[in-house]
């Protein structure tokens, strides 16, 4: 089964690329079929806003 998880600096101001590396960290049987990147400008606060949304599947034993 093709999830999905999506991961953002503004939550708590840290890289989405860590926030995935550490994901993946814990996740090791988890394979990416691909990795979607935006990013976005925040007039309001004047700052840019990255987000991933990263596609995976769950190894599964046949």
């Amino acid at each position: 089964m093709v999830k999905t998880k999506m991961f953002t600096d503004l939550v708590n101001d840290i890289d989405p690329s860590v926030q995935i590396n550490r994901w993946l960290d814990k996740h090791p049987d988890y394979i990416v079929v691909d990795v979607k990147l935006s990013t976005d400008f925040i007039e309001e606060d004047n700052q840019l806003c990255c987000t991933a949304l990263v596609i995976y599947r769950e190894y599964e034993n046949v």
